[in-house]
């Protein structure tokens, strides 16, 4: 059976290149553990991954751009104050298309705006590609060179249930999967990205990172 399942820390370590795109986005400050236990905490899901059986087929990361400090190295426009960063979906076509709507669906729910991305224009680990985020209706709002590449911000806007219904329904038209399980419930608490940002952290072992 085949399933989409939100991103534990129990299970962070246990998906094919996780801990490396977590390696890569946090500049080496966290492991994949880690950074699932402290924003899945603070801020709320931040991750699906596509589950059959004990195989892993694919995964999303995303979160508030301040918890990918790597980001902040590309000259593009800072992600808005309304919208989440994914960080990388990555797995066949299918497989990313569905990330895509659950993770939508999600931000959706806990009333965030929107959702950008600091996507590859060629083949590049760790990143998004421009080419299937722009197939499937982002908007380009920014391009770079960085470290010999080229890459592109893009966005998509969460306005409404009947918006993100309707991306939804066209990304699921164009491939089919075996049915997945029913959307988890949103966390509590966590009903903006704004207020999100409010919520002060704990301190941990390995200190503050805000």
């Amino acid at each position: 059976m085949t399933s989409v399942v939100e991103i534990s820390a129990g299970e962070a370590g246990e998906i094919p290149g996780l801990r490396e795109t977590v390696y890569y986005w946090t500049e080496g400050s966290y492991r994949a553990e880690e950074w699932f236990r402290e924003v899945n905490s603070i801020w709320g899901t931040a991750g699906f991954a596509v589950r059959q059986g004990e195989e892993f087929l694919g995964y999303a990361v995303y979160g508030p751009a301040e918890w990918l400090p790597r980001a902040g190295r590309y000259p593009l426009g800072s992600s808005g104050d309304d919208a989440a960063l994914l960080a990388c979906v990555c797995g066949d076509e299918r497989v990313r298309r569905h990330l895509i709507v659950r993770s939508l669906r999600d931000l959706r729910s806990r009333g965030i705006r929107g959702m950008e991305a600091i996507a590859c224009d060629l083949e590049h680990p760790h990143h998004a590609s421009t080419r299937f985020l722009l197939e499937i209706g982002w908007r380009r709002v920014g391009q770079c060179y960085h470290a010999g590449g080229l890459y592109t911000q893009a966005r998509v806007d969460l306005g409404s249930t009947a918006e993100v219904g309707e991306i939804a329904r066209k990304l699921i038209d164009r491939v089919k999967l075996p049915r997945f399980g029913a959307p988890a419930p949103a966390p509590s608490g966590m009903s903006s990205l704004s207020r999100a940002r409010m919520i002060p952290r704990e301190p941990t072992e390995r200190g503050s990172r805000s």
